[in-house]
């Protein structure tokens, strides 16, 4: 083994690739997440501001986006929309994402099923049983919610005594 050639590889693995340099990149500047979805509604393109959208559904190789002024279908898969804005929607079924802004609380269904109860809409989405307790923790932390959960009140030991 030629101690140059190894110290130079060495070398040159411990450099950043340029798709590294990029994911950096995109990470330093901020989110990388797009502020508008693009759809084709009757043959023009509207943009959707992310911040109205309420939920995202799948549905074969369309998602449907749901805002309160109505719903249009995109061709984006839900896994890929879901990876890039994690922190403003959050997966309650294996086809359904939340905006974590629109959660209002959990009903359940005449069929017993858990369903989210979103503001601002009369519809509710299933929520998965696997997925359930990740949605109560949310819930309970009462993060970015429509509507905060109610705390406990805690008296101080002054007025205790």
């Amino acid at each position: 083994i030629d101690r140059t050639r190894l110290s130079q590889a060495l070398e040159k693995a411990q450099r950043l690739s340029a798709a590294q340099l990029d994911k950096l990149g995109a990470a330093a500047s901020g989110s990388s997440a797009r502020t508008h979805l693009c759809a084709r509604v009757r043959g023009n393109l509207e943009l959707i501001p992310v911040e109205e959208i309420l939920y995202l559904l799948a549905d074969n190789k369309y998602v449907t986006v749901r805002t309160r002024q109505g719903e249009v279908l995109i061709e984006e898969s839900l896994k890929a929309l879901e990876e890039e804005f994690s922190g403003r929607f959050m997966r309650i079924h294996r086809k359904a994402l939340v905006s974590v802004t629109a959660i209002r609380g959990l009903e359940k269904d005449p069929q017993g099923r858990t369903c989210m109860v979103m503001a601002g809409i009369e519809d509710q989405l299933e929520i998965s049983r696997r997925l359930l307790p990740e949605v109560r923790r949310l819930l309970k932390s009462g993060q970015n919610l429509a509507v905060k959960p109610k705390q406990k009140k805690i008296r101080k030991e002054a007025e205790l005594a």
